[in-house]
């Protein structure tokens, strides 16, 4: 209903204004309309009047439409179902927006949702479960704490890149391919177990020196190097307790000759 205004006459008192009658059945219409459209049509709403310029705070409330600016505020709370930037939502969902402005092309990350995520970040993070990552997969099982990175399921085997500081080179640890039929453990060498924490794998090309290590059935091909002491005096010295079958090569063994040794269980006995 458009506003009735009252008729008032040319001047006061003559007699062009709107009777007494008609004049209150305006002013009863207009405070219907006012009552109607700010209450139930005979009391007034208890809630403050939305205003354009104020800053109030609106609750249970249906935006429609198109946003224009920014988008202010630590958190919204979907209560109902919603699309934002072609995610939809069930309701169940919070958004939390860290800054005033929301690029139109992001996409906001979901929790069951299968994404991409680039140039990321994550701190402190716990795995669980299988994730895909390139041609195979991650899986991390929280239960033994055993991290599997599984090939491709042709010919590219799981594998593990370790790199310098600039990514241009590295060493690369690889398993078996399915062929093999392959299951062991590789227990890392250090701490009190064998007695030095800083010791070295052993590798089949590399040259490396070997202590305290049995040798069962062996088969050497090529020369057999023993250790060379002087005299007896740095062999004693050297070795302090020997074991029967251990094997020396003195330069010296006392009457200036050089001699190979094996240690019999009771003396050091002369080869030759």
């Amino acid at each position: 209903m458009a506003y009735q205004a009252l008729g008032l006459g040319t001047t006061a008192n003559d007699g062009t204004g709107d009777p007494l009658r008609t004049g209150g059945d305006k002013i009863n219409d207009n405070f219907v309309e006012v009552y109607t459209y700010l209450g139930d049509g005979s009391t007034l709403s208890s809630d403050p009047v939305v205003t354009e310029t104020a800053t109030q705070t609106l609750t249970n409330k249906t935006i429609t439409g198109t946003f224009t600016g920014n988008i202010t505020g630590s958190a919204d709370t979907l209560s109902t179902a919603r699309t934002i930037a072609g995610q939809s939502f069930d309701g169940s969902a919070n958004i939390t927006i860290a800054s005033t402005d929301l690029s139109d092309t992001a996409d906001i990350v979901l929790l069951t949702a299968t994404q991409t995520l680039t140039n990321k970040t994550i701190t402190s993070p716990e795995l669980g479960g299988t994730t895909t990552t390139g041609t195979g997969n991650l899986v991390v099982d929280p239960a033994t704490q055993i991290v599997e990175i599984m090939g491709d399921g042709a010919s590219v085997v799981g594998q593990l890149q370790l790199n310098c500081h600039v990514n241009t080179h590295g060493q690369l640890i690889a398993s078996q391919p399915h062929s093999e039929s392959a299951t062991n453990t590789l227990t890392l060498p250090g701490g009190t177990t064998i007695g030095n924490a800083d010791a070295t794998l052993v590798s089949d090309t590399g040259t490396q020196t070997l202590s305290n290590k049995t040798l069962a059935s062996p088969t050497v091909t090529g020369a057999l190097q023993l250790q060379v002491y002087a005299d007896i005096s740095a062999r004693n010295t050297a070795i302090p307790s020997p074991s029967a079958g251990m094997m020396v090569f003195l330069t010296d063994n006392g009457s200036a000759t050089p001699k190979a040794q094996v240690y019999d269980g009771s003396a050091w006995v002369d080869l030759h």
